[in-house]
């Protein structure tokens, strides 16, 4: 049945958004995701997760799956101590990058890092280096978290 609005016709129900469908399979790969790093009591993370994947990111389960890295952005729990309620992540190139371990890959990791934290930054999160290491850690916003 349609409804008229001065002398518009508009259809009973407008039809379903695609983008609405992707955005809910995102959505539902960002939960399996958490699920399987066992991210559940981090606030970000759904957030961060969904955009990194509406990004294009491939995200790796690392070791928490047994299964040997595929490349893409590895993302795990932060200790405490860095930061309450942070995560890190960092790129991890695909296992066949380490036998035999290939010098370009350690410079390519290193380019990563940078990008991925100019990635994460551009997406509205709060990120920075983790020391002279290769991991990003993205902090919540927040009183408590300082830069």
């Amino acid at each position: 049945m349609s409804r008229t609005f001065n002398d518009i016709v508009l259809p009973a129900s407008a039809p379903a958004d695609p983008a609405d469908h992707a955005d809910e399979n995102l959505r539902r790969t960002a939960r399996s995701v958490i699920s399987t790093l066992g991210l559940h009591d981090v606030e970000l993370a759904p957030e961060l997760v969904h955009a990194l994947l509406r990004a294009g990111f491939g995200l790796q389960a690392g070791p928490a799956s047994g299964e040997p890295p595929t490349g893409g952005v590895e993302i795990r729990s932060c200790p405490d101590h860095y930061g309450p309620g942070s995560l890190l992540l960092s790129w991890a190139p695909h296992a066949s990058a380490y036998s035999p371990l290939d010098p370009g890959v350690t410079e390519v990791e290193g380019l990563m890092s940078c990008a991925l934290l100019d990635t994460v930054r551009a997406l509205g999160f709060r990120a920075k280096r983790l020391g002279a290491s290769y991991s990003i850690q993205v902090q919540p916003w927040g009183p408590h978290v300082t830069d």
